[in-house]
């Protein structure tokens, strides 16, 4: 049985070192919650007979991302791994879709498996990500490698209530000084993949 809370909806602006400093005050002005720093590196597969990224970007329903990601939290302990695939439930909409995610053992045997069965690696992104919670809703600043500052903002819900969790998006990123109109129209990862995909 799926769970009831398998969408996630989300919003994200490019910032320049200003902005993003300007942000982090505010988000520690407002009382945010903080939950530490971690290293994220994230590899995405697409099918083997992928040529172009235009071959793989999500856009119709049922098209999808399928992630390996390890993530260090801090500079101690080991790193966590996890399988996800995101899913487009409605055409055209970057702002919210179906996520599914679990733990594995092994990126590398992962990645062999993903291979054995006819998908390839062809985009890798890592970041620095500083997690922050504001009115129920995740703020993540992050410093991506070879490309920008960004921040997210994200709520997992169900399909039902996903406009109202982009509504109240709206009104958290308000709070820490981003407008509507500094909203990335698709993503942040859409837009390094157009500039670093591989095939």
């Amino acid at each position: 049985m799926v769970e009831e809370y398998t969408q996630e909806v989300e919003k994200r602006a490019l910032l320049d070192r200003s902005e993003y400093n300007k942000v982090k005050g505010k988000l520690e002005e407002l009382g945010a919650s903080y939950n530490g720093i971690a290293h994220v590196k994230d590899v995405y597969f697409c099918k083997k007979d992928a040529k172009s990224f235009s071959e793989v970007e999500m856009n119709d329903i049922g098209s999808f991302s399928l992630r390996l990601r390890g993530q260090r939290n801090g500079n101690m302990g080991p790193a966590e791994a996890t399988m996800n695939v995101k899913i487009i439930t409605k055409e055209g909409d970057h702002n919210s879709w179906e996520e599914h995610e679990t733990g594995i053992e092994s990126i590398d045997e992962a990645s062999a498996i993903f291979k054995a069965i006819g998908f390839k690696p062809f985009c890798t992104i890592e970041k620095d990500r500083s997690k922050y919670v504001l009115d129920g809703t995740n703020i993540l600043l992050e410093d991506i490698e070879d490309f920008g500052l960004g921040v997210e903002a994200e709520i997992i819900t169900n399909k039902e209530d996903s406009d109202a969790a982009k509504e109240k998006i709206d009104k958290v990123l308000a709070k820490i000084g981003i407008s509507k109109s500094d909203i990335v129209e698709k993503s942040i990862t859409n837009r390094i993949m157009k500039e670093k995909s591989y095939f």
